[in-house]
């Protein structure tokens, strides 16, 4: 059974239902990173946000990361981002929109069916995705902690790269993991549920 994508349903199209979409899962972004806030970078809120551009399309995954982002920074355990941070932060979180939007639109994914032999495919595509786009991600947020502090861009992606290795590390290995097993079962679960409903 080929997946067959929510977006493409007209339900899915309308700005209200899109707003309503947006909504939620930046609520259960939220929701996700507040119940782990006492473990440094694990959250499942990247895997959201990928998972709600691979459903619905780039632009709830956006507004998604935005609001996502935008809460988190500012009412966060581990301190208040500042603006110039933030943005960068918002910026990073895209990412994983980008990352949901166009892996969707691959040839390769269309091709892939939804039935249970090919869940370890999924995990593995998804998997991939997922530690490419948080590599991606902790190299901007990291040389942007260092950006405003330091002399040069060189700089401050050096001491950005070194200095915040540690936590990229366990922030990459953990959204491998999250992105291998909660993203294939989130998305071929909604397949199914679509199937049934037609």
């Amino acid at each position: 059974m080929l997946p067959v994508f929510l977006s493409s349903s007209p339900v899915f199209t309308r700005s209200s239902t899109k707003a309503s979409l947006v909504a939620v899962f930046t609520g259960v972004s939220l929701g996700t990173n507040y119940a782990l806030a006492a473990v440094p970078n694990v959250k499942v809120m990247d895997a959201i946000v990928f998972i709600a551009a691979f459903l619905f399309g780039l632009d709830v995954g956006l507004g998604v990361a935005f609001f996502s982002r935008l809460v988190y920074g500012y009412v966060n355990p581990w301190g208040q981002a500042g603006i110039d941070l933030l943005i960068f932060l918002i910026v990073g979180e895209s990412f994983y929109a980008l990352a949901g939007s166009l892996l969707r639109r691959g040839s390769f994914v269309k091709e892939l069916t939804i039935e249970r032999e090919t869940y370890a495919r999924w995990g593995i595509l998804f998997g991939a995705t997922g530690l490419i786009s948080t590599f991606a991600y902790d190299v901007l947020t990291n040389f942007a902690s260092y950006l405003f502090t330091t002399t040069s861009l060189f700089n401050a992606l050096i001491i950005g790269m070194a200095t915040g290795a540690p936590l990229a590390i366990v922030h990459e290995v953990s959204n491998l993991f999250f992105f291998a097993t909660v993203a294939p079962v989130t998305i071929v679960s909604a397949n199914r549920f679509l199937i049934r409903r037609k």
